[in-house]
């Protein structure tokens, strides 16, 4: 089932990533498909499922089904990884490609699914106040146009005691730091192979496009994780902690080698 787009506000900038990342659906599936069909598919379930696992055995052991939102789903990465173990997901994108491509994924991985599809903008998801237990993204905080008002509103549809759990990295910083670039550029030009198959990476062109989408987002200057633990700790959290080293546990050694400039963080906090 898919839900009809709801309010986007900043229309234009809403647009423009919308365009952006339809483009990107296909090669970014492709990429997501490599994930769930090596090992790094075993070190996610490792890593995020160990990270919500507490959460999930407290609602089966209410006689609940755990319910999961997977906010920037994109192709369905943590909605085909938490559909194997049983909870009902609602997968949310502004993107309809990415959407489709998500319904796809979950369909071939796991037939049968309990997985919901929503194309919504994640500043105003279409949910009650307290329906889940785990809200969870990947790569998505750094895209929002108001980074702590979409916290909020992921916090206002959280369960007292759920978890969200955030991945994400410092990406575009190396737009506003000069010296980060350098370092940057010296790990990956001349670089053949940069961790994904020539069917799953974005062009000169795309990369490009997204350089100015980031250029125009708030959070690309930002040192994180700090500001997330800040943002979080006004807005109410009862506990909040970052995972700096979350990179050695999710990536592969090239990816390690080829974005050390950017390692993914995880965020976790309880409601």
């Amino acid at each position: 089932m898919q839900d009809k787009m709801c309010g986007s506000g900043n229309a234009s900038l809403a647009d423009t990533i919308v365009s952006y990342w339809d483009g990107r659906a296909q090669t970014y599936s492709n990429g997501v498909g490599d994930e769930l069909a090596d090992d790094r598919h075993c070190a996610w379930q490792r890593f995020a499922l160990g990270a919500a696992r507490e959460v999930l055995d407290a609602a089966r052991a209410e006689g609940r089904v755990p319910r999961v939102a997977d906010l920037g789903c994109g192709p369905g990465f943590f909605s085909v990884l938490f559909a194997e173990v049983d909870c009902a997901v609602d997968a949310v994108d502004m993107s309809p490609a990415m959407l489709f491509q998500a319904q796809e994924n979950v369909s071939a991985s796991v037939p049968g699914a309990q997985v919901a599809f929503h194309e919504c903008d994640l500043h105003e998801l279409p949910f009650e106040d307290d329906s889940f237990d785990i809200c969870i993204s990947r790569n998505v905080t750094w895209l929002m146009r108001d980074p702590e008002g979409a916290y909020a509103e992921w916090l206002r549809v959280l369960r007292p005691g759920g978890k969200l759990i955030t991945f994400d990295a410092n990406w575009y910083r190396y737009l506003v730091d000069p010296e980060l670039d350098v370092v940057r550029r010296g790990d990956q030009e001349g670089n053949d192979f940069d961790g994904l198959a020539d069917d799953s990476r974005a062009t000169a062109d795309e990369e490009r496009r997204c350089e100015l989408i980031a250029a125009e987002l708030p959070l690309t200057p930002i040192m994180r994780p700090a500001w997330d633990l800040d943002a979080l700790g006004r807005l109410g959290v009862d506990w909040v902690r970052a995972d700096e080293g979350a990179w050695r546990h999710v990536w592969t050694e090239h990816e390690q080698s080829y974005y050390r400039t950017s390692p993914l963080f995880m965020i976790e906090a309880v409601k």
